[in-house]
C-alpha cells in the first residue's frame, strides 16, 4: 500500500492490492459562479483488467476492515499528493476531504494523530485553515467519541463540514453535535423535495441552518433550473456536473517509482 509517481503521465497513484487509485477534483462554486475550492474525490480501476470500480462498492468492501483506516489516511495523503501539484491548487482555495466518523473516533482516542496530519499539511504547503473536513454520512460506533474527535479538529483551525445531509446517519441531530461551518445537502434529499412540488420544508431547513451560522451547499446539481430555483432558496454554495465534472490530474495509469 503505497504512493507512486508516475515520471510519463507526471501524476501520482496509489497501488493497493489489484487496485490503482487516483484523485479526482470537482469544483465546488458560489452564488457568483466563482470556485471556492474543490472536492477530492478517489477513482478506482483494477489493475490487471482496468475495469472501473465504483467508489462506493470500493469502500463497502474494506469497511471496518482492519487496514481501512490506513487506507483512508493514505488516500486523503494521495489527495494532498495530487492537488498540490495540480493546476487546481491555488493559495486562497480550500480542499474538502472527506473523513469517516471511525476517524473522528480514532482522533478523540488518539489525539496526536492530528499533529501528524499537520505535520502533512506542512510538508504539502497547504494552510490547515484551507481544509475542510467532511463528516461523512455514515454511522459512528461511538457518537461521544465522534463528537469529540470533530470538536478536537475545529479547535485546531481545521473547517469542518457535514457531508450529505438527508442520507444515513447524516440528519439534524449530527449536525447540532458538529456545529458545522458548512453542510452540504445531498443530492437525492433535495430531489425528494423537488418531486414533492413543494420547497417550503427544504426553504425552512436552508433558513435553519444559516440561521446557526453555517454555509448551505447543495451536491449533485445537473440542471440551470434546479441552479436557479436553489439560487432563490438562498443556498450559498453549489456542487455538480452543470458546473464541473470531477477531474483527474492526467490520465495516469501507469506506476513508477515510489514516494510516499
Amino acid at each position: 500500500m503505497k504512493i507512486y509517481f508516475c515520471d510519463v503521465k507526471k501524476a501520482y497513484c496509489l497501488l493497493f492490492n489489484n487496485y490503482i487509485i487516483r484523485s479526482a477534483f470537482q469544483a465546488i462554486v458560489d452564488v457568483d459562479g466563482h470556485i471556492i475550492g474543490y472536492e477530492a474525490l478517489a477513482r478506482i480501476w483494477l489493475k490487471d483488467s482496468g475495469l472501473v470500480v465504483r467508489p462506493d462498492v470500493f469502500f463497502s468492501i474494506f469497511k471496518n476492515n482492519d487496514e481501512s483506516r490506513d487506507l483512508l489516511f493514505l488516500i486523503n495523503r494521495l489527495h494532498l499528493c495530487s492537488y498540490r501539484s495540480s493546476k487546481f491548487f491555488k493559495k486562497h482555495h480550500k480542499i474538502f476531504l472527506n473523513l469517516t466518523p471511525d476517524f473522528f473516533e480514532l482522533l478523540s482516542d488518539s489525539p496526536r494523530t492530528i499533529v501528524e496530519i499537520n505535520k502533512m499539511l506542512k510538508e504539502f504547503d497547504i494552510p490547515l485553515t484551507n481544509v475542510v473536513a467532511e463528516v461523512t454520512e455514515s454511522s459512528a460506533v461511538c457518537e461521544g467519541k465522534l463528537a469529540r474527535g470533530v470538536k478536537l479538529i475545529s479547535e485546531y483551525g481545521y473547517i469542518l463540514a457535514l457531508d450529505d445531509y438527508g442520507d444515513e446517519a447524516s440528519d439534524f441531530e449530527r449536525y447540532k453535535m458538529c456545529h458545522p461551518e458548512i453542510v452540504k445537502i445531498s443530492r437525492d434529499f433535495f430531489l425528494s423535495h423537488k418531486a414533492s412540488g413543494s420547497y417550503i420544508i427544504f426553504k425552512t431547513l436552508i433558513d435553519a441552518f444559516k440561521g446557526y451560522g453555517s454555509k448551505v451547499l447543495v451536491e449533485g446539481i445537473e440542471l440551470q433550473d434546479d441552479y436557479k430555483v436553489l439560487l432563490s432558496l438562498g443556498v450559498d454554495y453549489f456542487q455538480g456536473f452543470f458546473f464541473h465534472k470531477p477531474e483527474c490530474v492526467s490520465p495516469c495509469v501507469l506506476v513508477k517509482g515510489s514516494v510516499a
